[in-house]
C-alpha cells in the first residue's frame, strides 16, 4: 500500500509540473540578425565586353643577307632600339676585297677606253686620205662602243658588290623593343633574301593593337554612333570611338584607346567581323600576345541602382532580393538583372533608391518575417563613362645608338656611288663609280 501510494503521487506531481510549462510566444522568439545596405544611385553607362589578343603594331625579324662569320652582337637583349642602330657586324674582308676587285676592273676598262679613243682620232684622219680602209675606221669605232658598255657592266658589278659589303653591319630595320640575340658571336649565318638566318625580332609596342571578334549587329551599332556620317566606313579612326582595356590582373579598365580599323568582309562560318582597337601603350604594360578583356561604351551616362552581388537570390530563373521595411518586416521582392561592375549590380526594375536590402544572413529569412537589421555603407565602383579626354598624339621612345666596334670597312656611307664621283685613287675608297643607286634606295 505506501508503495502504491508513493507512486500516485508521484505521477501526479509530473502531471502538474507539464501543465505549469508552456512554449514560448512568437513574440518572445529571437528575431534574426541580419546585415543590410540601401539601395545606391550611381551614374554608369552600358558596355559591350569581348576577349581580345594584343599585337604589335610593327614587328620585323632581323635575317642576315650576307654569307659569313659573325665577328659582333652590338646591342643587349630585351633593349630598346631606334632605326639605324647598329646591331651585328658580319666579318667584311672578303666583300671588301671582291668590291675592290670591281672598283680596280672599272679602271681598267676606263684605259682601255682612253686607248680605243685615241685610234679612233688617229683612222678618222686616216680615212680621209684613204691611209686606212673604211673597215678599219668602223672596227674602232665598235672598240669604243664595246669599251663603254664594258665600264656599264663593271659599274653594275660594283653597285652589286657594294650591296654586300654594306649588308655586313646589319642595321634595325624599325625602332623598338629587340628580343634576345639568337646567335652567338663566331658562327658562320647564310645570306639570302628569305633564307637568311633568323638573328632576332624587333617590335614597335607603341602604339599596341588589339584584335577581337564582334557580331554583326554590334558592329553595325558602333559604326552608326555618329550621326553626321554618310556610310558606314572600314576605318574608324576619323568617328573616335573610345574603348578600354582590362589586363588579366587588374580589376579595372584603365588603359584607354581607339577603335580604329573594321574587316573588309565578316567570317561567314562564325558571322563575327574582325576589329582592330589601337592603345598608345605610355607604360609599355602591353606586350604581344596577351589575352585582354574589352570594354566599349553602348550609350551615353545615365543614372542606375545597384545592390551587391550577395543581396541576390535566386529561384531556378527568378532572381530575387529581401527588403526590410521600416518596421523591420522582410519582404521579398523580384528584380530584373543589368550587368555587372565589380562587385555591384546593376538593377533595372524591382527595387526604389534609398531602400534597404539584406545582404548576410538570408537563409535565416523568411517573407514577411520581422528581422533585427544591420546598415552598412555600401562602397560602389568608379563609373564607367565615355566622357573621355581627347588622344594624346605620342612618339615612341627613340633610344640613343649604341656605341661598339666598328667594322673594318672603308667608310660605306661616305663612299656612295650615287652621291660623290670617283676619287683620284680608287684603291682607297668603296665605291667610286658614279651613277650608281643611292644609299637611299638600296636594302
Amino acid at each position: 500500500m505506501p508503495l502504491l501510494k508513493t507512486l500516485t503521487l508521484l505521477f501526479l506531481a509530473i502531471l502538474v509540473g507539464c501543465k505549469g510549462s508552456s512554449a514560448p510566444s512568437a513574440a518572445e522568439q529571437e528575431l534574426p540578425k541580419v546585415t543590410t545596405v540601401q539601395v545606391a544611385e550611381r551614374e554608369t553607362t552600358d558596355v559591350d565586353e569581348y576577349t581580345g589578343s594584343t599585337q604589335p603594331s610593327q614587328a620585323v625579324e632581323v635575317r642576315s643577307q650576307v654569307y659569313g662569320v659573325l665577328k659582333t652582337v652590338k646591342f643587349t637583349d630585351g633593349a630598346d632600339v631606334a632605326a639605324g642602330d647598329e646591331l651585328y657586324i658580319i666579318d667584311p674582308e672578303e666583300y671588301q676585297a671582291i668590291h675592290n676587285q670591281s672598283l680596280a676592273r672599272i679602271n681598267l676598262h676606263d684605259a682601255q677606253l682612253e686607248v680605243n679613243k685615241a685610234k679612233l682620232a688617229r683612222r678618222a684622219q686616216l680615212v680621209k686620205s684613204g691611209a686606212v680602209s673604211k673597215e678599219e675606221y668602223e672596227e674602232a669605232i665598235a672598240d669604243v662602243k664595246s669599251s663603254e658598255a664594258s665600264i656599264e657592266a663593271a659599274k653594275a658589278d660594283a653597285s652589286r658588290t657594294y650591296i654586300d659589303l654594306k649588308n655586313c653591319v646589319v642595321k634595325a630595320p624599325i625602332s623598338g623593343r629587340i628580343d634576345k640575340n639568337y646567335v652567338s658571336a663566331g658562327n658562320i649565318v647564310t645570306g639570302g633574301q628569305g633564307s637568311g638566318t633568323l638573328l632576332t625580332k624587333i617590335v614597335n609596342e607603341q602604339p599596341m593593337w588589339v584584335n577581337f571578334d564582334v557580331d554583326e549587329r554590334s558592329t553595325l551599332k558602333y559604326m552608326r554612333q555618329r550621326k553626321d556620317i554618310t556610310q558606314l566606313p572600314g576605318n574608324l579612326t576619323a568617328l573616335d570611338l573610345k574603348c578600354f582595356l582590362k589586363l588579366a590582373d587588374e580589376k579595372e579598365f584603365s588603359h584607354e584607346g581607339t577603335l580604329e580599323v573594321v574587316a573588309n568582309e565578316a567570317d561567314k562560318k562564325t558571322g563575327t567581323t574582325k576589329i582592330r582597337a589601337t592603345f598608345p601603350n605610355k607604360r609599355k604594360m602591353l606586350a604581344g600576345g596577351m589575352f585582354v578583356r574589352l570594354r566599349i561604351p553602348v550609350s551615353k551616362p545615365y543614372q542606375a541602382l545597384m545592390i551587391p552581388e550577395s543581396a541576390i537570390g535566386s529561384n531556378l530563373s527568378i532572381k530575387f532580393v529581401y527588403v526590410v521595411g521600416s518596421d523591420g518586416t522582410a519582404e521579398r521582392r523580384t528584380v530584373t538583372l543589368g550587368k555587372q561592375e565589380g562587385t555591384l549590380r546593376v538593377i533595372k526594375d524591382g527595387l526604389k533608391a534609398g531602400e534597404q536590402v539584406i545582404t548576410k544572413g538570408l537563409q535565416r529569412v523568411r517573407p514577411g518575417q520581422k528581422v533585427e537589421a544591420k546598415l552598412e555603407k555600401l562602397e560602389a565602383p568608379a563609373p564607367v563613362t565615355i566622357q573621355v579626354n581627347e588622344p594624346v598624339e605620342e612618339k615612341p621612345m627613340q633610344p640613343k645608338p649604341t656605341t661598339g666596334e666598328k667594322p673594318a670597312i672603308a667608310n660605306p656611307e661616305a663612299a656612295n656611288p650615287g652621291t660623290q664621283p670617283p676619287p683620284a685613287d680608287p684603291a682607297k675608297t668603296l665605291n667610286p663609280v658614279p651613277g650608281t643607286p643611292s644609299e637611299a634606295g638600296q636594302r
